[in-house]
């Protein structure tokens, strides 16, 4: 079985981090357009309106905090603490 390289290790452990944050991101403009979408319903409520808008607004919100979050990751990834973790 051959070991893979730290380097190979760390790109394949980005790409997998990145990939999850496009996965969620994806996840979450589903609903944003849904929401949207349902503004545009002729004799709509105005605060039906108002309350798909805020919905998708939050959906696409919480992308922002996931990148915080792959900006964090990235890190841990970088700074070898999986590889010194799997030491033990």
């Amino acid at each position: 079985m051959k070991h893979e390289s730290t380097e190979a290790r760390q790109a394949r452990r980005k790409r997998d981090a990145v990939r999850g944050i496009l996965f969620f991101a994806m996840l979450q403009i589903i609903p944003t357009v849904a929401c949207a979408s349902l503004c545009f319903i002729p004799g709509m409520p105005r605060w039906a309106i108002i309350l798909c808008l805020v919905l998708a607004i939050l959906c696409l919100a919480l992308i922002i905090p996931a990148l915080f979050v792959l900006k964090s990751r990235f890190k841990e990834i970088e700074g070898g603490e999986l590889d010194a973790a799997g030491k033990y």
